[in-house]
């Protein structure tokens, strides 16, 4: 069937009618060369794409238009797609802002808390081995293979001193070096960098 009166195949799209909505999708939705160079610069993930462009066709098919027809239904559809793709970015930036994670290290005898927000969308979750490695990246060497054969393989001083092959007196002090830097970066006063690593170490 041809449809003329872009308002009379809208109204029936809303209405029920399959073959106006059918119509109604491929020509103003799907097809619609200006709707998929608006979502091709808009919505990075193609998926994304379809659902956008799915959820706008439902919303417009659901709502009480106010089209009259004084305008080109194309024009109309394109607002609506655009007023879609908005609300997509909101949500996505309501998720960012209250991602966070949440960052827990003993401090002078006591176990301390840091939340870290997380901005990168592209976030879904942070793997504690991620995160450690990200942290550890934050210190140079060779502080940052000392701290970690310590903090990650929980290795003792002696065995650091060993696989190193430096003096035991050396790998307290990278080790403290590296405390106090990381200390100074999440805002701990100093009591990260003073904690002592296991019994027997009396060199920090």
């Amino acid at each position: 069937m041809a449809w003329i009166d872009e308002s009379e195949l809208l109204g029936k799209a809303q209405g029920g009618d399959a073959s106006a909505r059918e119509t109604l999708y491929a020509s103003y939705f799907s097809g619609n060369k200006q709707i998929r160079s608006l979502l091709a610069r808009e919505v990075r993930n193609p998926d994304d794409r379809e659902d956008v462009l799915h959820d706008a066709y439902l919303s417009l098919i659901r709502s009480a238009s106010d089209f009259r027809g004084d305008a080109k239904l194309n024009t109309f559809v394109y607002r609506v797609v655009q007023f879609t793709i908005l609300q997509k970015l909101r949500r996505e930036r309501s998720r960012r802002e209250d991602k966070m994670v949440r960052l827990t290290f003993e401090s002078a005898g006591e176990e301390r808390v840091r939340e870290l927000a997380v901005t990168d969308y592209q976030f879904e979750q942070v793997e504690a081995g991620a995160l450690a490695d990200k942290l550890l990246g934050l210190v140079p060497e060779p502080l940052r293979t000392t701290f970690r054969m310590r903090v990650l393989d929980e290795l003792s001083y002696e065995e650091i001193a060993t696989a190193t092959n430096c003096p035991v007196n050396t790998v307290a002090t990278r080790i403290f070096k590296a405390r106090t830097l990381l200390a100074k970066l999440f805002g701990d006063s100093g009591g990260l960098a003073a904690k002592t690593s296991g019994s027997g170490n009396k060199d920090v």
